[in-house]
């Protein structure tokens, strides 16, 4: 019987055929070619869309049924889409509508800056004109400090340095950058700046990791305030005061005392008629309970609302003390309260008498209590401290106080002075009166120093 082998047409044709070596198969079958379209295009879209990419189709079937296999079958959209984008990441991208010229350019350009590493310098200036420009072409530790000196030593703004500081972070070790960015304080300046506004987080990191414990802890205590409800401030100055213990003791002690304003806010808040709430400060806190005590002949250091109590809790300096009660109970007009806020019981003196005694410059309170229109009495009280002449005499005719300027005249003995101001006073008024008396005191006084002289001078002689 016949076969196609004996037949030469079969053996010299192209067409691919192949042996079926299946024994219980009576006739030659041939292999059908798999068929797979693929159509190219720049939008994922099509890809996903068009179900002809990686198709097949396989004839194994006794019947000849067909088994189509599609790459949606295998993977989601989703996950195709992730790996067609990470095959993409590094592939520059040619703008369309380029000319053969500019395309080419363009290409030149792209293996240039791949093949050619540019000084630091260079990179430095077109940075500060506004150029992309590609860091990555620095790798070594040494060339990123040079990149960085130059960018600081050209004076650039801001935002390169930034930019430059971030690609470092992004690819040193931790020591090298925190040792780069010790070393040359404005990057440093620039970097927390940009932290603060952006990650405070990671800049209170950085100070710790810097060793500056107390910057980090004012930046902690900063975003404290910005929480609006009492427990959440109060759990987070727990936190840090715990977090905080080692390092400082006076820490601990700065945090306790915040807590205790806290707790005073939440309990008087109501006592104080809401003159205050949860943003006072210590100061404001203090002038309200300046406000409600009304007992200043006696330093109660019992109650809570007590402004000496508060200040000693708080440890507020006595300057700060004196400063704020003498404007509040000046503003409140209770004038007769101010001699009292400046008394103290030296503890040395053997008869505890209360003696005269202010934290801060007595000028600065002579000043303040004229500007707040305080009556001549006080301001004259408050004059009659000054111990030297010249400078009484000085801030008496500041605050046109006619009586201490009077007193300074006659300790100055200057009569003549003395005189003109008598003649340019009132007549009759409390203050003419006053000069004329001086004026005779100061005179019975020359008289009798004179005198004393005069005989001293004969019975030496």
């Amino acid at each position: 019987m016949a076969t196609n082998y004996d037949n030469d047409s079969y053996w010299n044709r192209s067409a691919s055929k192949a042996f079926n070596f299946d024994d219980d198969a009576t006739d030659d079958t041939e292999f059908k070619t798999v068929a797979a379209g693929y159509e190219l295009t720049t939008d994922f879209g099509g890809i996903l869309n068009d179900d002809t990419i990686s198709e097949a189709s396989f004839d194994n079937s006794a019947a000849g049924g067909a088994l189509n296999l599609s790459i949606k079958s295998l993977l989601s959209e989703e996950a195709l889409k992730c790996i067609l984008d990470e095959q993409s990441m590094d592939d520059r991208l040619i703008p369309k509508g380029l000319s053969a010229e500019e395309e080419l350019k363009l290409l030149r350009r792209q293996i240039q800056n791949t093949l050619y590493t540019p000084s630091p310098l260079t990179t430095a200036q077109k940075l500060l004109s506004g150029v992309m420009v590609n860091f990555e072409v620095f790798k070594s530790l040494h060339d990123k400090q040079q990149l960085l000196e130059a960018v600081l030593n050209m004076g650039a703004a801001g935002d390169a340095i930034i930019s430059v500081v971030l690609f470092l972070e992004r690819t040193l070790n931790r020591p090298d950058f925190l040792q780069l960015l010790a070393a040359r304080p404005k990057a440093l300046q620039h970097y927390l700046a940009f932290l603060k506004q952006q990650n405070p987080t990671e800049a209170v990191k950085l100070f710790k990791d810097l060793g500056k414990a107390q910057d980090s802890l004012l930046l902690l205590y900063k975003e404290i305030y910005q929480s609006d409800t009492m427990k959440g401030r109060k759990e987070k100055l727990q936190q840090i005061m715990e977090n905080y213990k080692a390092s400082s003791p006076l820490y601990p002690q700065l945090l306790h005392a915040n807590i205790k304003l806290l707790n005073l806010l939440d309990t008087e808040r109501a006592t104080f008629n809401n003159m205050i709430d949860i943003d006072s400060s210590p100061i404001e806190v203090l002038y309200a309970c300046c406000s409600k005590y009304n007992n200043w002949k006696e330093q109660d250091m019992i109650k809570t609302i007590s402004p000496y109590h508060f200040a000693a809790d708080l440890q507020i300096s006595p300057g700060q003390f004196e400063w704020c009660a003498l404007n509040e109970r000046t503003q409140a007009q209770a004038y007769a309260d101010l001699p009292h806020i400046f008394e103290h019981i030296p503890t040395w003196h053997p008869m505890k008498q209360k003696q005269f005694h202010i934290s801060f410059s007595l000028d600065l309170a002579i000043l303040r209590l004229h500007e707040l229109q305080a009556p001549t009495t006080i301001i004259y009280l408050f004059l009659s401290k000054v111990s030297n002449n010249n400078d009484k005499l000085t801030l008496a005719r500041r605050v046109k106080c006619v009586k201490a300027e009077i007193d300074a005249l006659v300790a100055l003995k200057d009569i003549g002075q003395l005189t003109l101001l008598r003649d340019s006073l009132a007549e009759r008024s409390e203050e003419q009166f006053y000069c004329d008396n001086a004026l005779k005191t100061a005179q019975t006084k020359r008289w009798t120093t004179d005198n004393i002289k005069l005989k001293l001078n004969n019975n030496l002689s």
